[in-house]
This record gives C-alpha cells, structure tokens and sequence, in this order.
C-alpha cells in the first residue's frame, strides 16, 4: 500500500515523517530527490542550464537563489523548471516505492505539492498533515524569520488547506502538542497494521455438525421448486447490482473530485498571488477590486518586482518612467528623494499603480474595459475610440477596441480578474435584509 503525505507550508509534514521512519516505516522524500538532482553532478543540471542559461549558475554548482528569483511569479518559467524536475523526481520516487514494498509493508512518500502535481490519483490512500493558519504563521516567523505579512504571503500562494483536507482520506492535526499529534499518527498505523485475528481450529465434532448442516442446506436448495429458485437469485442479483452500483457512483463522485481539484490547482499556477497584503492595502484605499489589480500584475509583469519592458517600464505593474513622476507630482512626492528607480519597489509600485487606476476608474466611470484599454494603450487613445461611432456608437460603451494588441491584453486582464475572484477575493455573501427576514 502506497500512502502520501501532504500538506501546506509549516504544518508539521516532517514531524509526522519523522514519526513514521521512527517506527520501522520507509518514507520517501521528494523534496530531497529533488536536491540530489540539482545537487552537484546531479541529472538535472545539464538540462535547467540549457533551459535558463548560465546566469543561475555559480561555475558547475546551481545558484538556487537566482533560479528562485527567476521563477518567483513568472509562471511560463515556473512550468519549463517543473517539466526538468518533475519526471525525474516522480520516476526516482515510486521506483523507491516499489522496492520499499516488496516486504509487503505501507509505504508512505512526503510530497508537498501532490494536488498541485496531479499525483493523487497514484497513491491508495493520501494523509494531509493540517494545521491553522495563526499556527503556519507562528512556525514560519520563528523558523524563517519571517514577518506576518511575508509569511502570510508564503502560505497564500498555495493551494488552500481546506481543499486538501476536503479530497484526503485522512488528516493529521498538529495544532496541539507533538504528543496529540503522534498519537494521531499510532492511531492511523493501527488501522493498517492490525493483524487480523485467526480463531481456532473448531472440535472435529462441531465441524462434523456443520458439514452436516451445509449437507442439509444443499440438500434443502435441491428441493425448491425452480420457479422460488430462480426468484431468489434475482433478488441476489439485485441486491448485488445495487450495491455495486452505489460503489461505482462514489469511485466516479472521488475520480471527479480529484479530478476538480487538480485542474484548480493547475488554474491557481497559472494565476499566482503575491503580495496580497499590499494589493488589498491599496485597492481598498483607491477604491478599486483588488482583484482587477492583480490581473493587471499578472499580465504586466507576472508579478516579477525587478520587470523592465523594452520600452522602459518598471516593476509590478510597468509604469513607465513619464507616468510615475506625474503620479509622484499628483502624490507630492516629487521632490529630491523621489527617483524613477524607487518604482523597483513593490509597494511604491502598487501605490503609484493602483492611484492610476484610480484615476482612469474615476474618467471613465468606473468600466472596467475601458480602464484596462487606457492602462495599456493610453487614456487619448480610448478617448478618441470612444468619440468614434464606429467604435462606440453611444459615445459611452466601447463596442470594439480597434487595435489587436489593447484587445488581446483586455481580453487577458479581464480573464484573469474572474480567476482571482474566484479564488483569492470572491464577492463576500451579502448580509439578511433584517427588514424583509422579520417576522410579521
């Protein structure tokens, strides 16, 4: 029996790991694969140098930190590394997998990502290490030294726990004490491991009796008529068909489950979240959704602070250099200590950002096409669309955007922004109407 275990960032993974080689189990870890093949000599460096260049290299040895950076937020880059590592690591680890069972034993293999992977559907059962929120963040500032903010962005940008938990076969909690959460892991091993009982070897006499018996019973089928024969093995049959049927229904609800939730996770990479704090900061302070701003990131930057466009334009969300000292004058910050450099920063740049957004919001009434359209082509140009009847023929709507490249990235923003609202800021469910909820 192969068995997985996963979970989120700070959880306690390791600890139940470290729980179950202690007790004569052999777990297999894909993290560690992963750095033996990018470790040095390892399979996987000739491939990532053809695939990112020299420049995530520090002579033979890989530079982990400038591939980190270049993968943070870019997502296209975040796929090319994970289709190198990916095979191997999964190759690696189930062919441990095989040999560890040949005793007959589970076997368990720690995998944090194994929604994300699409890996689920391989294992016999999965086991999600959980814990809350205020707990991940605890762990994360003391073990990384992290801030709240940093360490709320770490646990945002993956898969939400709650949808782990929902498609596991298990969870182990470990916000209690690591005595609570062994023993969680015992009670889970004894439901594997029990052996099953073996009553004795029954009399001689009392077997005699029931070969008897069995003897009688035939004898007692052979002597009903063929007509209530056959009615009862159609009510067998029945019952069985039945039974079968509710097995396969809840087989195929599960396939599709995890069928659900792999396709989520693969959309939730393509549409990552970073710095959220910031974002909902200031999209609330300007009045914007914070949702919208996030697909404008994606689409501008992929969330890489240190972008620079071949025209120029800077950070999250590539403003170019004339636009943000015009936002520094509107903001007073235009004075000896402002520089175009300061745009680098993501605060600085989603601050500036959002204000122009704002601002487009507030020129055209807050139409989320045509703010888009002016982000990207420039507030004259949907001005003069839009004094254009064969664009707009009310001079309001913007019917058809007229240049292939402003349509294409409206297209992508918008797209983007129903993922983030989907996943990251949905609409909040409105409150009862007390009026209309009291009773006559």
């Amino acid at each position: 029996m192969k068995i997985a275990i996963t979970g989120s960032i700070a959880c306690g993974k390791s600890t139940v790991c470290d729980a179950l080689r202690s007790r004569g189990f052999f777990v297999a870890d894909a993290d560690a694969i992963s750095r033996s093949l990018t470790a040095p000599g390892g399979e996987a460096l000739d491939d990532i140098r053809a695939a990112f260049g020299d420049g995530v290299f520090s002579g033979a040895a890989l530079d982990r930190a400038a591939l980190a950076s270049l993968v943070f937020g870019n997502p296209e880059a975040l796929k090319r590394l994970n289709g190198i590592l990916h095979p191997r690591i999964f190759a690696e680890l189930f062919a441990q997998l095989q040999q560890a069972e040949a005793d007959g034993s589970p076997v368990f293999a720690e995998i944090p990502l194994l929604y994300e992977c699409g890996m689920a559907a391989r294992f016999d059962r999965v086991w999600v290490v959980a814990a809350g929120e205020e707990t991940q963040i605890a762990r994360l500032c003391a073990r990384d030294r992290l801030t709240r903010a940093e360490a709320l962005v770490r646990i945002h940008a993956q898969m939400p726990l709650s949808r782990k938990t929902a498609a596991a076969d298990a969870v182990i909690r470990t916000d209690g004490t690591q005595e609570e959460t062994l023993a969680q892991v015992d009670a889970l091993l004894a439901g594997l491991t029990k052996p099953e009982s073996r009553p004795a070897a029954p009399p001689a006499r009392y077997t005699a009796r029931r070969k008897a018996k069995k003897t009688g019973f035939a004898g007692y089928w052979t002597s009903l008529p063929v007509w209530l024969k056959a009615l009862l093995a159609a009510s067998l049959s029945f019952v069985l068909l039945t039974a079968s049927a509710a097995v396969v229904r809840d087989y195929m609800a599960r396939l599709e489950e995890r069928r659900r939730l792999e396709a989520e996770a693969a959309e939730r990479a393509r549409h990552p979240l970073y710095y959220a704090d910031l974002i909902s900061l200031y999209s609330e302070a300007q009045g914007l959704d914070p949702a919208l701003v996030s697909a404008v990131i994606l689409c501008e930057s992929s969330y890489d602070p240190a972008a620079v466009s071949r025209l120029g334009a800077r950070g999250l969300m590539q403003l170019m250099e004339d636009t943000a000292g015009w936002i520094a004058h509107k903001l007073g910050e235009d004075d000896a200590s402002y520089s175009f450099d300061r745009l680098f920063d993501p605060e600085t740049n989603i601050r500036f950002g959002t204000w122009y957004l704002h601002f487009l919001s507030e020129r055209f009434g807050a139409d989320p096409v045509k703010i888009v359209c002016a982000y990207h082509a420039g507030q004259g140009n949907v001005a003069a669309w839009l004094g254009n009847p064969e664009y707009s023929p009310d001079g309001v709507t913007l019917q058809t955007i007229p240049t292939q490249d402003t349509a294409a990235y409206c297209s992508r923003v918008l797209s983007a922004r129903e993922v983030y609202k989907k996943y990251y800021f949905p609409d909040p469910t409105p409150e009862p109407d007390a009026a209309a909820t009291a009773a006559p």
